[in-house]
């Protein structure tokens, strides 16, 4: 029966390096002293700024702080992340959000300071500084939502009741959370996050896959009521603060964060939802052809096609893989990537309490941290690809702009990491030498790049918009409502390709997304700006490469739509979608002629 490793029992060549931002505890202790330091000087600029040049002053200061804010944060969960049973490392998260609130408290004053500023003052620095435009900018869009100094107060204070829906979802889904072991043919199973997410749904053994989708299920069954309790206290928060800043929807709230306007993330879900639906119903049935499978579940969806035919990859030969799907990005950019290994960016490592899923964390100027279960098969390759993709953003974003103008809409912020996947499957198929091995990447590409982002994401984003238009409407939500939602989202897509059967409706409770705004809708809409791109890059190679890295230098400096525009593609238009959809729909096509 497989049995995941202690931290401890973990090699340090699996481990990403914490040392690149902070070279050992007391360092990090010093930047906690410095960051209070800082917030007391920040404070005398309260009711204390006159002109241009104080203003540049006080922005710099706080500019500084949020610089030491975040690297602490990291340093503090990060640590944690890999092994949430650490008690040590669970009692420093802690102790840095006690800290990080009573700072929050003092420094919380500043935009509303800034902002009580005369139009003239603000207008001039805008002119007068190269390094803070887009955050002045942003600042004055702002104003019309900001509250009084004392409801900020409040609200900042309020901050560890805000996030502890998601704080405990983690710690309950990754310390306390049980599945029962099942068997097959004599052989035991044990079951879990990472070995289900992980292993067992990938599994070509029919029986396996779907006795762990029950397991799995049961498992998640026990918890529906505290983790539907949980997610309504953080979408009901979500209300509360947007009515408070002036909102009518929470979702206008949410989108204004991410500076997009609504009609772009409703013209992503429903095209998306209307026009993909056939194309991947399409493909679960090839699936369903290929294993001779009785009926297609919801459990056999992400069997990969052909999996006898899938390599296992180690993380050393990982290495080539990456290096080969993104020379074509040029040799600037290879170089940033490649060091992912040789910097140790990667927690390769399989342990008992390690968060599940992929995630890449950039803190200012240190390099990155991606955090991944690696098994050696071919979707984590491509899932190191992605988060390499955000890494290497975060650099040339972090090397071209301030702390405070380095993170653009979220609504592109998906595209640096499945362009990525896309060179990848680009990379296979240059390699390929028979029909067998193009229908094995095609396959491989809408398993692990498509189905992941436009259709897993796409249907929690679906789910989601409904939760807040619930909301919005004043309408109780209970366990059975977000299960109900969930399978009828589900059932509208698949259709009659796939038996949805109750448990399907729990899938609400597998993914984070949920807890970090309207977060899930982005998957697909920077999927759809990436392939876009990946299409120019193999047809003009350099030119179109050079554009690209040019969108990932600016950072959030300038507005989505000219984003996009740098990177050469329209956002204000339809086509970029359908083109994607096209796309996905040609990829089904070919590996039903393959087949």
């Amino acid at each position: 029966m497989e049995q995941l490793k202690k931290r401890s029992e973990i090699k340090n060549d699996l481990k990403w390096d914490l040392t690149r931002i902070f070279k050992d505890e007391s360092e990090y202790e010093n930047k906690l002293k410095e960051i209070e330091y800082l917030s007391k000087k920040l404070v005398k600029f309260k009711d204390n700024i006159n002109n241009v040049e104080e203003l540049l002053e006080s922005i710099d200061l706080y500019e500084r702080l949020i610089e030491g804010i975040t690297l602490a944060d990291n340093y503090s969960y990060l640590d944690y992340s890999v092994d949430t049973t650490n008690e040590e490392a669970k009692l420093r998260l802690n102790n840095f959000n006690i800290f990080f609130n009573n700072i929050n408290l003092k420094i919380n004053f500043f935009e509303n300071e800034v902002l009580k500023l005369s139009k003239n003052i603000i207008e001039e620095t805008i002119e007068k500084t190269t390094k803070y435009k887009a955050y002045l900018k942003r600042l004055l869009g702002k104003k019309e939502h900001l509250l009084s100094e004392k409801e900020e107060n409040i609200i900042a204070a309020l901050s560890p009741s805000v996030s502890a829906p998601y704080r405990t979802y983690e710690d309950s889904k990754l310390s306390d959370m049980t599945f029962d072991d099942f068997e097959v043919n004599g052989k035991k199973y044990a079951n879990s996050f990472v070995l289900y997410e992980n292993f067992h749904c990938y599994d070509t053994n029919t029986e396996v896959r779907r006795k762990s989708y029950e397991s799995f299920s049961k498992g998640l069954e026990k918890y529906k009521n505290t983790f539907a309790s949980l997610y309504i206290t953080h979408v009901m928060t979500e209300k509360q603060i947007a009515t408070l800043r002036g909102f009518d929807s929470v979702i206008d709230y949410l989108l204004f964060e991410q500076k997009v306007e609504r009609p772009l993330y409703e013209r992503q879900i429903d095209l998306m939802m209307e026009n993909l639906a056939p194309h991947m119903r399409k493909y679960a049935g090839l699936i369903q052809k290929f294993y001779d499978l009785d009926k297609m579940t919801f459990a056999d969806l992400k069997v990969p096609l052909d999996a006898e035919f899938v390599p296992k990859i180690t993380k050393e030969e990982s290495v080539s893989y990456i290096e080969d799907a993104l020379s074509v990005m040029g040799e600037e950019y290879l170089k940033v990537a490649m060091s992912a290994y040789s910097d140790r960016w990667i927690d390769f490592a399989n342990n008992i309490g390690k968060s599940t899923g992929g995630f890449c964390s950039s803190p200012y100027k240190k390099g990155s941290f991606i955090l991944l279960s690696f098994t050696e098969q071919l979707n984590e390759v491509y899932t190191l690809a992605h988060e390499i993709g955000h890494g290497v953003h975060f650099y040339f974003a972090q090397k071209n702009n301030s702390i405070l103008e380095e993170e653009p809409s979220l609504y592109f912020i998906e595209s640096p990491s499945t362009i990525n996947e896309l060179l990848l499957s680009n990379s296979l198929l240059k390699k390929a030498e028979d029909d067998r091995f193009k229908r094995f990447v095609y396959a491989a590409q809408i398993g692990n790049t498509y189905y992941h982002n436009c259709v897993t994401h796409l249907l929690e984003a679906a789910y989601q918009r409904e939760v807040y238009r619930l909301v919005d409407n004043g309408e109780a939500l209970t366990e059975k409502v977000l299960t109900n939602i969930t399978k009828e989202v589900t059932e509208k897509f698949w259709g009659e390709a796939v038996e949805i059967d109750d448990y399907a409706g729990l899938t609400w409770m597998r993914q984070p997304h949920y807890y970090m705004g309207l977060y899930s809708y982005t998957y697909s809409a920077g999927l759809s700006v990436a392939t876009e791109v990946a299409k120019r890059i193999n047809e003009d190679g350099k030119v179109a490469s050079d554009k690209w890295l040019d969108a990932l230098s600016k950072g959030g400096s300038v507005d989505l739509i000219e984003l996009c525009n740098v990177a050469g593609v329209d956002i204000t238009k339809d086509e970029f979608i359908l083109n994607t959809i096209d796309y996905i729909g040609n990829i089904v096509d070919k590996i039903e002629e393959l087949m």
